[in-house]
């Protein structure tokens, strides 16, 4: 298959792969109609070498089958199911042009600073109302599904250039309709953003999700990790018996009734949480609307576009190019790097953005308060709570590091200047006549010595490893 055929799978016409992971990959891809008529979508296909897995098969069919009964604005929507001709099956869902929140945290993380509180809240009130409607989802009929989603992390919430959020990846999700069945002891979902009752019982209601979208919340607020951890176990632990430190604990100028409402969806007892995750949303908005006006559609949209970087500039003028020309060849894996790319800076910024997209999104988020830096406040409330927290961020390079870069460049220009000259000296043959025993020897000049190479402390990994998704990936593969 060459650039230049496009591929067909059933009906649709695929233009080129959104993200890749180990069970299945996501592309964007086109319809056609009459009277020049096309849509484009977004397919997840199943890798073909799983094909002939009967378990993953049902799960995959199971995640179909679920999503397609869920409607609401904040929910990605399922719109075709089929296979290939390698005998893959592939889902057809709505194409969300957009990042996901995951990318939006790390990208805070690395560059020092925190979601605005407004918008934060904004993000995770739609949130809220997704997974609630999918919780009401029924079936034609009437007949309520009971969907609890059980995988609700930053890397499924996708923020749309839209201004839409929209949860995403029902693949681990309980229903009644569901054919397959959790075997005993096997837990799905994320440790690090499981319930409690999650981790212990295989009886589940939509009071889990809330839990976990309530750790969600926390860490979008606080900008840091609630409880992971770098071993499973640990992070299970933490999940069942660590204290919760309050939001206003790490950051102290969020309003006290909005962490309440945090840790009201953090309550380890279910019937002690909102029964309900819009309940929680709504509560968030009206705490919030307390000190600050909440963000619209387009300051959404605006946020977006500025936190998507590189990934997503590529992804919108692909897009663009095909609404334009009307095609765009099929593109191979070995031919991802060379898609067309925006002009830009290509200057690195400490987001890990680059250009403009870098200035946008740092621009939009909060600077990060004393309480907030993980040097001294947070070992504090770690030590109070007899807690390890993971570090809230990294600390910055010193300012006089590049200085420090230039002498010991300096330092080592001279001492191999020296050595090359030494080497001329000694090496060139004498014309002059020898020196006598007795006369004193001459000592030979000293030798230039290098500054010390200036240590750097690791950086600490702040943000939970996506499943092999672009940072603006639509959907998780």
């Amino acid at each position: 298959m060459t650039s230049s055929t496009a591929r067909q799978m059933g009906r649709y016409e695929m233009l080129f792969r959104i993200a890749s992971g180990g069970m299945a990959e996501v592309w964007a891809a086109r319809v056609r109609g009459e009277a020049g008529f096309q849509k484009l979508v977004a397919i997840k296909r199943m890798l073909p070498n799983l094909a002939e897995d009967e378990d993953f098969v049902s799960m995959f069919l199971d995640e179909a089958r679920v999503a397609a009964n869920i409607t609401s604005p904040n929910v990605v929507q399922t719109l075709d199911l089929g296979r290939d001709d390698e005998g893959a099956l592939y889902i057809v869902m709505e194409l969300v042009v957009g990042v996901t929140l995951g990318r939006v945290l790390k990208a805070a993380a690395k560059a020092r600073r925190v979601v605005p509180l407004s918008m934060g809240t904004e993000l995770l009130a739609q949130a809220a109302h997704g997974l609630h409607d999918a919780h009401e989802a029924s079936t034609p009929l009437g007949e309520h599904l009971e969907i609890v989603h059980r995988d609700i992390s930053p890397q499924n919430i996708l923020l749309g250039v839209d201004g839409r959020v929209r949860i995403t990846d029902f693949g681990v999700a309980k229903a009644v309709m569901r054919i397959t069945q959790t075997d005993a002891g096997r837990i799905k979902g994320k440790f690090a953003y499981c319930s409690p009752e999650q981790l212990t019982s295989p009886t589940l209601d939509r009071r889990s999700d809330v839990f976990s979208l309530g750790i969600v919340a926390w860490e979008t607020l606080c900008g840091q990790r609630l409880f992971s951890a770098d071993h499973p176990l640990e992070t299970m632990k933490r999940v069942q018996e660590m204290p919760i430190p309050a939001v206003t604990q790490i950051r102290t100028r969020v309003p006290e009734k909005v962490s309440d409402v945090v840790a009201w969806a953090l309550e380890r007892d279910p019937d002690k949480r909102p029964d309900t995750a819009a309940i929680f949303g709504d509560a968030l908005r009206d705490a919030t609307r307390e000190t600050e006006a909440l963000p619209d559609a387009r300051a959404l949209s605006v946020f977006v576009k500025a936190a998507g970087g590189k990934t997503l500039q590529k992804m919108r003028q692909n897009i663009q190019e095909t609404l334009t020309s009307g095609s765009l060849p099929y593109v191979t894996e070995s031919q991802e790097a060379q898609l067309p790319t925006p002009s830009h800076s290509s200057v690195v910024s400490r987001s890990g953005m680059t250009g403009d997209s870098a200035a946008g999104v740092l621009s939009l988020l909060e600077e990060r308060s004393s309480t907030q830096t993980g040097d001294d406040d947070a070992p504090t409330v770690a030590r109070a709570s007899r807690l390890s927290l993971e570090p809230a961020l990294p600390t910055p390079a010193p300012p006089q590091r590049k200085h420090t870069a230039l002498l010991i460049a300096s330092a080592v220009v001279l001492l191999v200047a020296g050595l090359v000259a030494g080497v001329m000296i000694f090496s060139k043959p004498s014309t002059t006549r020898v020196v006598p025993a007795q006369a004193p020897a001459t000592a030979p000049p000293s030798e230039p010595v290098a500054a010390p190479l200036p240590t750097t402390t690791p950086t600490p990994d702040v943000a939970e490893v996506p499943t092999n998704t672009a940072a603006a990936a639509v959907v998780t593969a």
